[in-house]
Protein backbone atom coordinates (compact mmCIF):
# COMPACT_ATOMS: atom_id res chain seq x y z
CA UNK A 1 0.00 0.00 0.00
CA UNK A 2 1.48 3.60 -0.90
CA UNK A 3 0.49 6.52 1.01
CA UNK A 4 -1.46 7.73 -1.28
CA UNK A 5 -3.77 4.62 -0.66
CA UNK A 6 -3.03 4.66 3.14
CA UNK A 7 -4.17 8.54 3.12
CA UNK A 8 -7.41 7.93 1.42
CA UNK A 9 -8.15 5.19 4.54
CA UNK A 10 -6.89 7.93 6.79
CA UNK A 11 -9.44 10.42 6.03
CA UNK A 12 -12.40 8.77 7.41
CA UNK A 13 -10.71 7.65 10.53
CA UNK A 14 -9.22 12.15 10.22
CA UNK A 15 -13.26 12.98 10.11
CA UNK A 16 -14.31 10.94 13.17
CA UNK A 17 -11.38 12.52 15.09
CA UNK A 18 -11.83 15.94 13.55
CA UNK A 19 -15.60 15.80 13.69
CA UNK A 20 -15.26 15.16 17.66
CA UNK A 21 -14.00 18.68 17.95
CA UNK A 22 -15.80 20.52 15.45
CA UNK A 23 -12.94 20.63 13.08
CA UNK A 24 -12.90 19.91 9.49
CA UNK A 25 -10.21 17.36 8.48
CA UNK A 26 -8.07 19.73 6.10
CA UNK A 27 -8.12 22.23 9.76
CA UNK A 28 -7.47 19.35 11.40
CA UNK A 29 -4.32 17.56 9.81
CA UNK A 30 -3.06 21.09 9.27
CA UNK A 31 -3.80 22.82 12.50
CA UNK A 32 -0.77 24.87 13.95
CA UNK A 33 0.53 23.33 17.15
CA UNK A 34 -1.09 25.33 19.62
CA UNK A 35 -1.79 24.40 23.14
CA UNK A 36 -5.04 23.35 24.26
CA UNK A 37 -7.16 24.82 26.29
CA UNK A 38 -5.72 23.96 30.36
CA UNK A 39 -7.08 21.08 31.97
CA UNK A 40 -9.98 21.70 34.76
CA UNK A 41 -11.12 19.98 37.38
CA UNK A 42 -14.05 18.38 35.27
CA UNK A 43 -11.75 16.74 32.48
CA UNK A 44 -9.42 15.70 35.42
CA UNK A 45 -12.13 13.74 36.67
CA UNK A 46 -13.31 12.28 32.93
CA UNK A 47 -12.46 8.26 32.86
CA UNK A 48 -9.93 7.90 29.80
CA UNK A 49 -6.76 9.38 29.68
CA UNK A 50 -7.63 10.44 25.96
CA UNK A 51 -10.36 12.55 27.61
CA UNK A 52 -7.50 14.26 30.01
CA UNK A 53 -5.65 15.12 27.42
CA UNK A 54 -8.08 16.96 25.24
CA UNK A 55 -9.36 14.08 23.19
CA UNK A 56 -8.22 14.91 19.24
CA UNK A 57 -7.20 18.34 19.76
CA UNK A 58 -4.71 17.83 22.52
CA UNK A 59 -3.34 14.73 20.74
CA UNK A 60 -3.42 16.86 17.95
CA UNK A 61 -1.09 19.55 19.43
CA UNK A 62 0.78 17.01 21.64
CA UNK A 63 1.77 15.08 17.99
CA UNK A 64 2.65 18.52 15.56
CA UNK A 65 4.54 19.84 18.65
CA UNK A 66 6.23 16.69 19.42
CA UNK A 67 7.47 16.53 15.20
CA UNK A 68 8.72 20.50 15.71
CA UNK A 69 11.25 18.92 18.21
CA UNK A 70 12.18 15.57 16.63
CA UNK A 71 12.55 16.75 13.04
CA UNK A 72 14.52 19.56 14.57
CA UNK A 73 17.01 17.24 16.81
CA UNK A 74 20.72 16.47 14.99
CA UNK A 75 20.57 13.08 16.03
CA UNK A 76 17.35 12.32 14.69
CA UNK A 77 17.36 14.27 11.75
CA UNK A 78 18.83 11.51 9.62
CA UNK A 79 15.61 9.55 9.81
CA UNK A 80 13.41 12.36 8.62
CA UNK A 81 15.57 13.86 6.18
CA UNK A 82 14.61 12.38 3.05
CA UNK A 83 10.68 12.81 3.83
CA UNK A 84 8.78 15.58 1.83
CA UNK A 85 6.24 17.54 3.66
CA UNK A 86 3.45 14.77 2.34
CA UNK A 87 5.37 12.05 3.90
CA UNK A 88 6.23 13.97 7.49
CA UNK A 89 1.84 14.42 7.63
CA UNK A 90 1.41 10.82 6.81
CA UNK A 91 4.25 9.88 9.58
CA UNK A 92 2.66 12.68 12.17
CA UNK A 93 -1.05 10.40 11.40
CA UNK A 94 -0.02 7.21 12.52
CA UNK A 95 1.44 8.45 15.36
CA UNK A 96 -1.96 10.55 16.53
CA UNK A 97 -3.50 7.40 15.64
CA UNK A 98 -0.98 5.37 17.79
CA UNK A 99 -1.12 7.38 20.38
CA UNK A 100 -5.02 8.07 20.11
CA UNK A 101 -4.94 3.77 20.64
CA UNK A 102 -2.74 4.40 23.94
CA UNK A 103 -4.67 6.87 25.38
CA UNK A 104 -8.08 4.86 25.02
CA UNK A 105 -9.28 7.10 22.62
CA UNK A 106 -12.04 5.76 19.58
CA UNK A 107 -9.90 4.58 17.07
CA UNK A 108 -7.83 1.49 16.16
CA UNK A 109 -4.35 1.84 15.41
CA UNK A 110 -4.54 0.10 11.46
CA UNK A 111 -1.33 1.00 9.94
CA UNK A 112 1.43 -1.47 9.34
CA UNK A 113 2.80 -3.68 11.83
CA UNK A 114 5.55 -1.67 13.75
CA UNK A 115 8.01 -3.65 13.56
CA UNK A 116 7.73 -4.19 9.51
CA UNK A 117 7.36 -0.57 9.31
CA UNK A 118 10.55 0.36 10.81
CA UNK A 119 12.62 -3.06 9.99
CA UNK A 120 14.65 -0.65 7.44
CA UNK A 121 15.11 2.59 9.14
CA UNK A 122 18.00 1.27 11.32
CA UNK A 123 16.35 2.71 14.49
CA UNK A 124 18.84 2.55 17.52
CA UNK A 125 18.08 2.38 21.46
CA UNK A 126 19.78 5.71 21.39
CA UNK A 127 17.49 7.14 18.60
CA UNK A 128 14.11 5.59 20.57
CA UNK A 129 15.27 6.87 23.77
CA UNK A 130 15.59 10.30 22.16
CA UNK A 131 12.23 10.31 20.52
CA UNK A 132 10.53 9.45 23.81
CA UNK A 133 12.75 12.05 25.73
CA UNK A 134 11.06 14.38 23.33
CA UNK A 135 7.71 12.83 24.06
CA UNK A 136 7.85 13.50 27.90
CA UNK A 137 9.08 17.34 27.35
CA UNK A 138 6.16 17.68 24.64
CA UNK A 139 3.95 16.26 27.73
CA UNK A 140 5.38 18.37 30.24
CA UNK A 141 4.87 21.19 28.29
CA UNK A 142 1.10 20.50 27.52
CA UNK A 143 1.00 20.22 31.39
CA UNK A 144 -0.06 16.16 31.29
CA UNK A 145 -0.26 15.44 34.93
CA UNK A 146 2.50 12.90 36.15
CA UNK A 147 0.59 10.23 36.40
CA UNK A 148 -1.03 9.95 32.26
CA UNK A 149 2.57 11.12 31.18
CA UNK A 150 4.16 7.79 32.76
CA UNK A 151 0.88 5.60 31.30
CA UNK A 152 1.88 7.41 27.82
CA UNK A 153 5.56 6.87 28.58
CA UNK A 154 4.62 3.27 28.85
CA UNK A 155 2.86 2.38 26.80
CA UNK A 156 5.82 3.97 24.08
CA UNK A 157 8.23 2.03 25.93
CA UNK A 158 6.02 -1.25 25.26
CA UNK A 159 6.91 -1.20 21.98
CA UNK A 160 10.47 -0.67 21.93
CA UNK A 161 11.19 -4.16 20.65
CA UNK A 162 8.99 -3.54 17.34
CA UNK A 163 10.75 -0.28 16.69
CA UNK A 164 14.52 -0.59 17.60
CA UNK A 165 15.49 -2.42 14.46
CA UNK A 166 19.49 -1.76 14.68
CA UNK A 167 21.46 -3.21 16.87
CA UNK A 168 25.03 -0.92 17.76
CA UNK A 169 28.17 -3.28 18.23
CA UNK A 170 29.69 -2.40 21.93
Amino acid sequence: MTHGDDSEVDAHRVDAFASEDELTIQEFLQAAPTAPARPTERRRLESSLYQRIGCAGGLLWLVNTLYLRVLADPLLMSYFKHLDDQDRQWLRWHMLTLLAVVTGGPSKYEGRDLHEAHADLHITEEAFDRVAWHLQATLQELEIQQEDQQAILAAVQARRDAVVTFETSS
